[in-house]
């Protein structure tokens, strides 16, 4: 084709066959110019789809269908044969065998409702074995997917909005939703900031693609060309296929020092107009933001997304420090840049709350699309608490931008807790005000007082501890939940949780606890696996009684951890000892009515010495008492008795697959006795016993939760009455609480005629740190470039790499559930492994590491759990980088074993400072 000059667009028109194409043009005159394009006619296969023998091309004639067409349906064999097409979803839909020739061959296939929102074409063309033609059997398979339109169950959606916005100020959207025909129609609007969204891999709801998208193949393909092999060669016939698949990238983002921009409209009714409205109000906020929309019929989804541009037009840029530590110093770093309107002279006016600033310039002359950088220096106060910034520039045009600023002030040093016991005589008062506190870093406080039943074990204060417990595996998480099912009136009080909603904060851990169950229905610790019973029961355990007081759980999840208990019973191998796990699965089962009788006498007749530890020997017994076999409950409860007995109460350091010490096991054996009404335990005694224990050390997870447990099931009133608050009478629990803002006193009295019992809990940071040391571990830390030369932390460049090497010596061979904690400076960071490998240390091969059970990147520290059992010092390591200038508090690294923390380490606190 010649083409002459024209002034708009040209077009040409040539016949095509089907095939690959490439349509180039060339100027005719003047210098050489040339330009190409390459396309496609008819229908479309993979470029790599003949790459072996094996594979067959399939091919379809549209895009999309409607029940009622005909797919027309193309496959290319290379040499004459049958052809079996089937049509599959999750099941058959249609099968024919058709006789093919080498080439193109065409295959009608009606479409028909039982397609559903999309169908997979299969043609498998076999050619059979022939002597006189000397060839082999072969088989080619080829797959393709036919997507069925949706027609009127789709919904289309489009906003109606600016494409810019100012900040601080409504952000009014409306929402177009066409093709609901008289129907109602229902939809939700969220603006989120676009930064969030990249950083989370958060990709838009896809109602559509949900329901109308390609789906998995939901059926498995079987055929028998095994048997078509030339059995005289033995030659085994190769079927290649593969595939991959994308996991987005996951990563925690700090605490946030500006309001996020994450709003949710939740439903709305779109009007007889077809629009659903609403309107977010903006903060000072400069970015994109997406507006996402999903929309819904009785019969119909639909979905939209756009981006709105939100800004000044002086853009303030904000670099400040995630947080600070009681007493550092750094810098805030401003960058002004001009975007629209007037330029010139720029009123600048910087102030804070809970810090104290440097000098700060006035104003500043800003050209048109201009850039200015400021710093102001800050430092922390001595006390914890959330410090505020405001940055106020006011336009040549007299328009003042706004932009406010958080920083924690935090220090993150370990928590130390104090408990004190004493009696509250008859008639005499205690006042709670500030002076607990002494000690303690500013700000960092909290009191929690009791009096009563509850505070024989200090409910309190173990609530308090639990909430306050920094890790999160799943058997913590079920510790710090599973009292909540029966303290709550006591958590409410204590202010556990927003707005006293105790019943939220349990149905939030049940899901975060269920994230790690597996599909078989058992949980890992850290994440989803297999391969421990007794925390598989004890998960199950918490579900069960949260769905006795009233919880909703999901009904998958329930029935499958019970049928994972279950299963691991009914499947059990005869054993003589260690039956704790089996003990505690049987409990909860029969709890549930899904236990055998027969199994449970025989365990109590035949096999009780083989549950060696109270706590195993108390779960059968309650197991059977869930059955109404009293007199053998009694007798496994008198063996639990026993056993505490002839144990104590220090067993060692023993390893225990069942989290446990006899602290632990005393204070189960007291709740399950008293759950199951048996006798054979005498409570008084033995919590006495727990509570004299108790009062002289740290509990793990598993000690404050069944602690709990059993003040539950021992008390038989709340314990406040006779009791005044400043005058007042004491509803409920004798609970009060006391935080370290708190200006009020509390004046407790004790209005009745005898004595009574109270206990404090403080908890809070010390002012002056504990030394370095421990008992049962040591532990440094040291740190080298990444050319593993030995670095000096206590000056460093910024933007500097280091590697961060902690060290820790265990003092014998005992095997621990280890968690090491290493807080860092405020201004550094930790390089995230998973934000493009940028972190990973495989490539030191200089370092050797030990392998971890988890390890958690989060802004402010580094944690590690680990399971060791050797005398063997291990390794463990990271980067981190220098981030801002400034003089900053190195808080102390830790390690600690979970589950008896009395053996804990701990290096020295240092300082550190990040120059320019």
């Amino acid at each position: 084709f010649v083409i002459a000059p024209l002034d708009g667009p040209a077009s040409i028109a040539a016949p095509v066959e089907w095939g690959n194409y490439e349509l180039v043009v060339e100027a005719a005159d003047g210098s050489y110019t040339a330009s190409s394009v390459e396309f496609y006619a008819g229908w479309y296969v993979p470029a790599d789809a003949a790459e072996t023998p094996d594979t067959l091309t399939v091919a379809l004639d549209k895009d999309a269908y409607r029940p009622g067409d005909t797919a027309q349906v193309r496959i290319e064999p290379r040499a004459d044969g049958v052809a079996l097409v089937t049509v599959l979803s999750n099941r058959l839909i249609d099968m024919k065998a058709v006789p093919v020739t080498a080439g193109e061959n065409v295959i009608e296939l009606p479409v028909t409702d039982d397609w559903g929102a999309g169908a997979y074409v299969t043609a498998s063309v076999i050619r059979p074995l022939s002597e006189d033609a000397g060839r082999a059997p072969t088989r080619a398979l080829g797959l393709s997917y036919a997507p069925v339109d949706p027609g009127t169950r789709k919904l289309s959606a489009a906003f109606e909005v600016a494409p810019e916005a100012d900040p601080r100020g409504p952000l009014p959207v409306a929402l177009k939703v066409d093709g609901a025909e008289g129907a109602e129609v229902f939809a939700t609007i969220a603006a989120v900031d676009l930064g969030i969204l990249n950083l989370t891999a958060f990709d838009s709801p896809d109602p559509e693609g949900h329901y109308f998208g390609q789906q998995k193949l939901g059926i498995g393909i079987r055929d028998l060309y095994g048997r078509l092999i030339d059995g005289r060669t033995g030659a085994m016939g190769q079927v290649r296929s593969g595939g991959d698949a994308a996991a987005g990238m996951k990563m925690q983002s700090p605490p946030p020092t500006e309001e996020l921009v994450a709003y949710f409209s939740g439903p709305l009714t779109v009007g007889m107009d077809g629009y659903a409205r609403t309107e977010f109000d903006l903060p000072s906020f400069n970015g994109t933001v997406r507006l996402m929309a999903v929309a819904w019929s009785e019969t119909a989804v639909g979905q939209a997304e756009t981006d709105v541009l939100v800004r000044d037009p002086v853009v303030v840029t904000a670099s400040v420090p995630r947080f600070l530590a009681p007493g550092d110093t750094a810098r805030i770093l401003l960058e002004i840049v001009h975007a629209t309107g007037p330029s010139g002279r720029m009123g600048l006016d910087v102030t804070a709350t809970g810090l104290d600033l440097g000098a700060a310039p006035s104003g500043l002359d800003l050209a048109d699309k201009g850039k200015a950088a400021i710093t102001v220096p800050v430092t922390a106060p001595a006390a914890e608490g959330l410090a505020a910034i405001r940055v106020a520039l006011t336009t040549p045009d007299g328009k003042q931008l706004i932009k406010d600023l958080t920083i924690p002030v935090q220090a993150n040093d370990p928590e130390t807790a104090r408990q004190t016991r004493f009696d509250l005589a008859a008639g005499q008062s205690f006042t709670l005000d500030q002076n607990v506190f002494a000690g303690l870093l500013p700000g960092s406080g909290r009191a929690t007082l009791a009096a009563g039943p509850i505070a024989r074990f200090n409910a309190p204060g173990l609530l308090a501890s639990l909430d306050r417990y920094p890790y999160g595996c799943t058997e913590q998480l079920t510790s710090k939940a599973l009292p909540l099912l029966y303290f709550e009136q006591v958590a409410s009080a204590m202010g556990s949780a927003p707005d006293g909603d105790i019943r939220k904060r349990v149905e939030e851990s049940i899901a975060e606890i269920l994230i790690n169950q597996s599909s078989n229905g058992s949980f890992g610790l850290w994440y989803p696996g297999t391969g421990d019973l007794w925390l598989d029961a004890y998960v199950t355990d918490f579900l069960s009684r949260a769905k006795r007081q009233g919880y909703d759980l999901p009904d998958t999840a329930f029935r499958n951890a019970l049928d994972n208990l279950r299963n691991q019973i009914n499947y059990a191998p005869d054993f003589d000892a260690g039956g704790g796990a089996y003990a505690y699965a049987l409990m909860v089962l029969a709890r549930e009515g899904a236990a055998a009788m027969g199994d449970l006498r025989y365990y109590a007749d035949v096999k009780a010495d083989a549950f060696d530890t109270p706590i195993a020997s108390a779960q059968l017994g309650a197991a059977l008492a869930s059955y109404g076999d009293q007199r053998r409950a009694d007798q496994m409860f008198a063996q639990a008795a026993r056993q505490l007995s002839q144990r104590g109460f220090d067993e060692g350091r023993l390893w225990r697959s069942d989290y446990g010490t006899g602290l632990r096991d005393a204070a189960a054996v007291l709740t399950l006795a008293a759950e199951a009404g048996s006798n054979a335990v005498d409570a008084e005694t033995l919590g006495n016993d727990v509570a004299s224990v108790m009062a002289g050390q740290r509990l793990s997870t598993q000690e404050a939760s069944w602690a709990l447990l059993a003040t539950n099931a021992l008390i038989d009133r709340p314990g406040a009455e006779g009791f005044t608050v400043n005058g007042a009478a004491v509803d409920g629990p004798m609970v009060r609480v006391l935080d370290a803002d708190a200006a009020t006193p509390q004046v407790i009295a004790n209005t009745t005629s005898r004595d009574t019992t109270v206990t404090l809990t403080t908890f809070g940071i010390p002012t002056e740190p504990e030394p370095a040391g421990g008992k049962g571990y040591s532990i440094e830390r040291s740190y080298f470039t990444l050319d593993g030369e030995p670095a000096d932390i206590a000056q460093v460049q910024q933007g500097a790499r280091l590697v961060a090497v902690i060290e820790v010596t265990p003092h014998d061979g005992t095997e621990a559930r280890l968690i090491v904690d290493d807080p860092l400076p405020a201004g550094f960071e930790t390089d995230n492994p998973s934000l493009l490998r940028a972190g990973d240390i495989a490539a030191l091969d200089w370092l050797e590491t030990a392998d971890t059970r988890m390890t958690e990147f989060r802004q402010e520290r580094f944690l590690a759990a680990v399971d060791w059992a050797s005398e063997r010092p291990f390794r463990l390591a990271y980067i981190l980088r220098a981030i801002t200038p400034g003089t900053f508090r190195h808080p102390a690294a830790s390690v600690e074993d979970m589950y008896r923390p009395d053996y804990r380490a701990r290096t020295a606190v240092g300082q550190v400072t990040v120059t320019e």
